[in-house]
């Protein structure tokens, strides 16, 4: 008697695709859902990582805006502009009796 010799392959795609389409669609979609998954993971690390570091440099201009309107009251102060006015520049206030107008 002569042994018959089976094709593996040729019994698991028969298998597959003859008598367990619906295996195999189950087994794409649960792949694919799991792809997925990876993705939208990945995705949202992402973006929670781009949040942080716009927090971080949110607050580092607001520090900076804090400090630059200091400084703008700082140097808009009248009696400094006074002060440089008279001892850098040598000005100094017009005596009202002095004052000559021309027309």
């Amino acid at each position: 008697m002569k042994k018959k010799q089976y094709n593996l392959i040729s019994i698991i795609y028969d298998d597959l695709f003859f008598h367990g389409k619906q295996q195999l669609l189950l087994l794409l979609l649960v792949l694919t859902s799991a792809m997925l998954v990876i993705l939208v993971t990945y995705h949202t690390r992402s973006m929670i990582m781009d949040r942080e570091k716009l927090l971080l440099e949110k607050d580092a201009l607001d520090t900076e805006w804090r400090n630059l309107i200091l400084e703008e009251k700082i140097l808009s102060d009248h009696s400094r502009i006074e002060g440089i006015a008279i001892n850098k520049l040598q000005m100094h206030y017009v005596d009202p009796t002095q004052n000559n107008i021309f027309h």
